[in-house]
Parts: C-alpha cells; sequence; structure tokens
C-alpha cells in the first residue's frame, strides 16, 4: 500500500539592508531598506563654505589695510619724535652759544678788571718799597718845571720894560 506522496517546501527569504549616514554632529542623510527604490538625495550647506571663503577674503584685506595704516600711523609717530628731537637739538645749541658768548663776554670783562687790579697792586708795591718817594720826586719835577717856566716868562718881560 503505499501511495505516491509528494511534498514540497520553497521559502525564499531576501534580507538587504542598506544604509548611508554620517554620525556624529556633521548633518547627514540615512537611508534604510531600499531595495529597489530610486532615491535623489541632495545635502547641501546652504553656501556657508563659500560664504566662510568670502569673509576669509575679506578679513585677509581687512587686516592688509590695518596693517598699512599701523605703518602709516607709526611712520607718522616716529616723524614727529625726530621733528621734536631737531627742535629740541637747535633750542639747545642757540642756549649754549648764547651762553658761550655771555661767558666770553665775563671772560673778557673779567681780564680787563684783573689787569686794573694788577696796575693798583703794582702802584701800591712801588709805593710801598720807597714810601712814595718815587711819586714825590715826579710832582717835585714838574712843580720845578712850572717854576722854571713862570721865573723864565718873568725874566723875558722884566727884560722888554
Amino acid at each position: 500500500m503505499g501511495g505516491k506522496s509528494s511534498s514540497s517546501n520553497q521559502t525564499q527569504t531576501t534580507n538587504v539592508s542598506g544604509q548611508n549616514a554620517i554620525s556624529g554632529d556633521n548633518l547627514g542623510t540615512a537611508i534604510s531598506g531600499i531595495n529597489n527604490s530610486t532615491l535623489n538625495v541632495t545635502a547641501t550647506d546652504y553656501g556657508s563654505v563659500n560664504k566662510a571663503l568670502d569673509l576669509g577674503g575679506e578679513l585677509v584685506e581687512q587686516t592688509g589695510r590695518m596693517f598699512n595704516d599701523a605703518l602709516k600711523y607709526a611712520g607718522g609717530v616716529n616723524k614727529d619724535s625726530l621733528d621734536f628731537a631737531e627742535n629740541a637739538l637747535e633750542d639747545m645749541s642757540s642756549s649754549n652759544s648764547e651762553n658761550l658768548q655771555m661767558l666770553a663776554g665775563l671772560a673778557g670783562n673779567q681780564a680787563a678788571q684783573n689787569t686794573q687790579s694788577l696796575s693798583a697792586m703794582m702802584d701800591l708795591a712801588k709805593f710801598k718799597q720807597d714810601n712814595g718817594a718815587s711819586e714825590n720826586k715826579q710832582q717835585q719835577i714838574i712843580l720845578m718845571v712850572i717854576i722854571a717856566v713862570v721865573l723864565g716868562a718873568v725874566a723875558i718881560m722884566a727884560m722888554k720894560r
């Protein structure tokens, strides 16, 4: 007895897992279960990279302008300080010149005064040496000459009479 028996069992299992993901703090797209699907995914930074590059360019340009302005300012400060130093040196030179002229004048006056003092000291020394005899002699000689002239004039007048 027997019969024929037949049995058939077919099992088809398809397990597909397709994922594309970016993890962390990045913006990303996660796609799961995409069998027989057509997906168009567009990710954008909304122009932030281009704007960041533009901003970087502007910062470089602005930094260059600031650097040039700083150089101009420093050059102006340097010129002002050199002008100040030049004026100060000119004032000091003028003041020193005037001081030297004044000292030269004082030295000349002092030399004349020293000459007069030396002459007076020499006269005092002569007077002290001979107790004034040389001066008295000179006065006596002048007096004798005057008397001789007067007597000569009287004698000439007496002869004419």
